[in-house]
């Protein structure tokens, strides 16, 4: 019998160097095993970064090294096979709709009712920690809808 191919997540935001590096790290724990979770940004200019430092000293006092993490702009990736992407708003959503295509991922807004995962950017170290509080409350959710809706059992 031949195994079944991990899901692929991906998970967007604007700049791929705060909220979905840190979402991505967080909503893999989550998954566990059966799914592969990666994550792009929609700001070409941002490409090729690395993490900000406070997403990275945020996962790190849990244990999560994002210290090699280099940005990705989502028109420069193949968005085939991808399954189901993750975005910070409805604004990214909307964005990342024109990179679709043929695509048949489909598209889940993280913290929809409650207008989306905020930027941390301008609020320091405590803004990191309070997006990723909020990332804490929302993911399990989001994974819980992942697994059922692709048949996989809990990690």
């Amino acid at each position: 019998m031949a195994s079944r191919q991990p899901v692929r997540v991906l998970c967007v935001c604007v700049g791929n160097i705060s909220r979905s590096p840190m979402m991505s790290a967080l909503l893999q724990l989550e998954l566990g095993d059966g799914f592969v979770v990666q994550s792009a940004g929609l700001d070409k200019d941002l490409a090729g970064r690395p993490a900000n430092d406070r997403s990275v000293n945020c996962l790190q006092e849990r244990g999560l090294d994002l210290s090699g993490h280099v940005s990705r702009w989502i028109g420069s990736i193949s968005l085939d096979g991808i399954g189901w992407i993750v975005t910070v708003g409805a604004e990214e959503a909307r964005q990342v709709r024109a990179y679709l295509g043929n695509s048949s991922a489909r598209i889940i807004v993280a913290n929809a009712e409650h207008g989306g995962i905020p930027d941390p950017y301008e609020f320091g170290l405590d803004g990191y920690r309070e997006c990723v509080a909020l990332l804490d409350r929302v993911l399990p959710n989001i994974a819980q809808q992942l697994r059922t809706r692709e048949g996989t059992a809990s990690p």
